[in-house]
């Protein structure tokens, strides 16, 4: 990837940390990969995918400046890279002699995350195209926003085709199940229950995942639903260092996001109930029979 001079970057890299991040539609380049029905040699790659190309015309579309500084104008580096809370896990800019760019090394750590988000056997079912396209075009629900209107657009047109330069043989990395019940019986709960001298969840994720319990009483299983359903757009399943549940209460020391108005909940990834968590987030804790670390009486149950 070419190197981008420090002043396009700066004020970009700095907004994430007082802003969310989302992006917005842009135009992509025009240039197209060679398919891989056109080219069936499979490289000695993640999933047999072209790098040269990957290098020279997809790594820079996570960098592409989108018209501003913040909010929906921010690039998919600030905050895949600078959250670090998201499968994408870009490797953060090198920066040298007022110049940011990522090497030949960085690049290729790149490479292999983005990877597991693509489906060379299915192209458009890959996370890497879903989540920046809009719903109404088949597109999955994305806290970083809509890129793409439409799969006519061209920036997505160029990342399908590479995803076809792909072993036709491999397929998507398979998806772990969440257990529900687990998390109604187990993970619910701490949204009610708050660290001493902190705000409890429901105070400010109400309206999604933190739905307050009845009074007095348990959630009803339909408002457990509901929360999960929400919930499980900050979940990376399988994956528990790039869950946003699990990275934003987490402090920056410990490799926690910088900003959660919340506050932290956890000091360190040690923690028994961050433990706990990522144990069921890889798919490993099911069930209503709670560790330890995820036993409360509030709210009580009926």
């Amino acid at each position: 990837m070419k190197k981008r001079s420090l002043q396009q970057f700066g004020l970009l890299l700095t907004s994430v940390i007082l802003f969310n991040c989302s992006e917005q539609n842009s135009s992509g380049s025009n240039n197209v990969a060679q398919s891989g029905s056109d080219n069936m040699t499979v490289r000695d790659t993640p999933k047999g995918l072209d790098y040269d190309f990957y290098k020279e015309s997809i790594e820079p579309i996570f960098i592409r400046h989108r018209g501003g500084f913040v909010g929906s104008d921010t690039s998919c580096v600030a905050c895949h890279t600078v959250q670090a809370n998201a499968p994408l896990g870009l490797v953060a800019l090198t920066e040298e002699n007022g110049e940011v760019f990522w090497t030949e090394e960085q690049s290729r750590q790149n490479f292999e995350n983005v990877a597991m988000l693509v489906n060379p056997s299915d192209p458009e079912t890959s996370r890497l195209l879903l989540a920046p396209l809009s719903p109404t075009a088949g597109g999955e629900r994305h806290s970083g926003g809509i890129f793409w209107n439409s799969t006519d657009h061209s920036e997505y047109r160029l990342v399908a085709n590479w995803i076809e330069t792909g072993n036709p043989n491999a397929t998507a990395d398979p998806v772990v199940d969440v257990d529900f019940e687990f998390f109604r019986s187990c993970v619910q709960p701490i949204f009610v229950n708050p660290l001493e001298n902190a705000m409890p969840c429901t105070e400010c994720h109400s309206g999604v995942f933190a739905i307050p319990p009845p009074a007095n009483a348990y959630w009803t299983e339909e408002q457990s639903r509901l929360a999960f359903e929400e919930l499980i757009y900050l979940i990376d399943p399988g994956r528990p260092d790039s869950s946003r549940f699990l990275h934003k209460p987490l402090h920056p020391n410990a490799g926690g996001d910088l900003m959660h108005n919340g506050g932290r909940r956890w000091y360190s990834k040690d923690d028994p109930e961050r433990q706990a968590l990522a144990s069921w987030i890889r798919g490993e804790s099911t069930g209503s029979q709670c560790p330890s670390a995820l036993q409360f009486d509030n709210p009580p149950r009926s």
